[in-house]
């Protein structure tokens, strides 16, 4: 609910990394529904924000199969944009282009899944944007 998912992203604001570990612990598994709720997606965003590098990889192998789903939503288009974001100046940016690869096109397509692509090209690396311009 909101009240809970605001509580939640102000714990992360105020928490140690004990905290954020321990909230990242509980949520893992429910990220991909979390990305597509209204008031669970602002909690992902800040979720993303606060992550190390290791947790971003633990959330993008949850979230990998769905990436594309989660992208057509109207709430998971702004998270998976967070994500996109977060990712860029990671080792994981090839994760996230292959959760998306197949599905350039549909997502183009989309009005969520078009904020997506365009994120991709405005935030990721100039040599990975090969799988969007492969695809159309």
């Amino acid at each position: 609910d909101q009240a809970g998912c605001r509580m939640l992203q102000r714990k992360l604001d105020e928490g140690s990394t004990e905290v954020v570990a321990a909230i990242f612990g509980e949520v893992l598994n429910h990220c991909a529904e979390l990305m597509m709720d209204p008031f669970g997606n602002y909690f992902c965003q800040k979720l993303m924000e606060t992550c190390s590098v290791q947790q971003l990889q633990l959330i993008l192998d949850k979230v990998s199969g769905a990436l594309v789903k989660i992208s057509l939503n109207m709430h998971g288009a702004r998270a998976v944009q967070k994500l996109i974001d977060v990712v860029r100046n990671t080792p994981h940016v090839p994760r996230l282009v292959a959760a998306l690869e197949g599905a350039v096109v549909s997502l183009t397509k989309d009005p969520n899944g078009n904020h997506v692509v365009q994120r991709c090209l405005e935030a990721l690396p100039v040599e990975a944007h090969a799988f969007i311009f492969r695809a159309v």
